[in-house]
């Protein structure tokens, strides 16, 4: 019995892809203030954006994801900061933009790391 095509790896992967991307512009963009905050910052972390995305997908293909998820949301954490100071929290604004290439790098290796694990896993 063949499975659907929507059920394969590579559409998983791919849905998975666009879907991690459809979700960081989506946020930015509602915590941001618009399209072109999300582009802007899209543009200036292009590097570790995609790979993110890129290992999430992996992910997706090879298990449920979940752990990647929350990973990527964990790399989007940091753009709370953006409404924190409105409620009087500037430490905490300021730490989490601060970090904020290091929350990337973070997730990232996150990633990596639940992607080599399920590989060993299934291997």
């Amino acid at each position: 019995m063949s499975l659907p095509l929507f059920t394969t790896p590579l559409v998983k992967s791919s849905l998975a892809f666009v879907g991690m991307l459809g979700f960081y512009f989506t946020t930015l963009s509602i915590l941001g203030g618009g399209f072109a905050f999300a582009w802007s910052q899209f543009t200036r972390y292009w590097f570790l954006i995609l790979p993110i995305t890129f290992t999430f997908a992996l992910n997706v293909s090879l298990m449920t994801g979940t752990t990647s998820a929350i990973s990527m949301g964990a790399c989007c954490a940091h753009h709370v900061a953006e409404f924190l100071p409105f409620l009087g929290l500037f430490s905490a604004a300021s730490f989490l933009v601060r970090y904020q290439i290091q929350f990337m790098i973070l997730t990232l290796a996150l990633n990596v790391f639940f992607l080599l694990k399920s590989r060993l896993h299934y291997a």
